[in-house]
This record gives structure tokens, sequence and C-alpha cells, in this order.
């Protein structure tokens, strides 16, 4: 399993968990101070809008640079937020291995960056893990439920502040950091 320590990575309990609103609040935390590259990742093949550009296609995934703020999607909105560069990464879980391995040839390589998806955590070691939960999410994901344990932070919206989760994490010397008081 490869570890990046400049990846902080958030898997949400299911299907509008939160997930694009912590990364969101973390990019507009963090992007005053650095450049934040911003990744989805989705297993599923959606219609693309004119506006995302082709990076790489391959007849098992397909990764994309959002170039717009206005398509209302979860991408547009890490660049609203202030991301430098988001990409969107599709492809079934089989493949996400050598999917993410060819975007991390395109993304800077100590610069920090919030990624979307459950399904990473199984071969990437991040130097931060989020779980997010919400009150809205009806059927939780069990795979996200067990990784739990591996979270250095679930971020519950009924229980949780940002304030609480920015006062939990930093990044610093490359690395997405624990902070403890």
């Amino acid at each position: 399993m490869r570890s990046l320590s400049n990846l902080l990575l958030i898997a949400g309990t299911g299907r509008n968990s939160g997930k694009t609103a912590i990364a969101c609040a973390i990019i507009d935390k963090f992007s005053t101070r650095y450049s934040i590259t911003g990744i989805k990742i989705s297993p599923h093949f959606h219609e693309k809008t004119n506006v995302l550009k082709i990076v790489q296609k391959d007849q098992n995934f397909n990764i994309y640079l959002e170039t717009s703020k206005k398509t209302g999607k979860d991408t547009s909105k890490m660049l609203n937020a202030g991301a430098g560069k988001v990409f969107y990464v599709e492809g079934t879980d089989e493949h996400l291995q050598e999917a993410f391995y060819s975007l991390v040839k395109l993304i800077p390589e100590n610069g920090p960056v919030v990624c979307e998806s459950p399904a990473l955590r199984r071969i990437v070691t991040p130097g931060m893990f989020i779980i997010t939960d919400h009150e809205k999410v009806s059927s939780k994901k069990q795979d996200v439920i067990r990784m739990k344990n591996f979270a250095d932070f679930y971020f519950d919206f009924q229980k949780d502040s940002l304030e609480k989760l920015f006062s939990a994490i930093d990044f610093k010397s490359n690395t997405w950091v624990h902070v403890t008081d």
C-alpha cells in the first residue's frame, strides 16, 4: 500500500453525507496558504459537461480537469472553494489503483491534495483520513463504517463543528497532520 502524506482523503457513510461540504471547507480554509489540488473519484461513468477537459482517456478509467466554477458539480464547488486545480476521475474499483497512480503523476508531489473517495483508502495510506456522516444518509455504506477505525477524524454533521475539525487538522512540512491539544 502506497503512503501519500500530502493526501487528505474524505469518505462518507453514504450519499449526501457531506463529503463535498467538508472538502470545500478544508480547501477554503487552507487555500489562503497553499495551492491545493482537489480530486473527486467516482466508480460511476457519468455524462460529461463540455467544460471537463480530458487529461487521460483509457479503456478502464478517465481523468478530467475541471475548467468551470459554474456547473454546480462537486468539482466546480472545489474550484469555487479555492482549489488551484481539480481533477475528476471515473473508473471502476478494480481499476482505481491504475487510475490513481496515473493521476499522481499529474499533481504536485508535495502540495496539499484533498480527495473524495471511499474506495481509495483500500490502496493508499493518506496523511489524513476523514469520514463524514449526516442524518440525511438513509442507507449507510457498510464498507465505510468498517473503515471508521482507520479515520483520523469522524465528522458527524449533527455533533461536530467545522471549528472542531479545523482545530484537529493542519498541513505542515508537506504532510496533513492530526493536531492534538
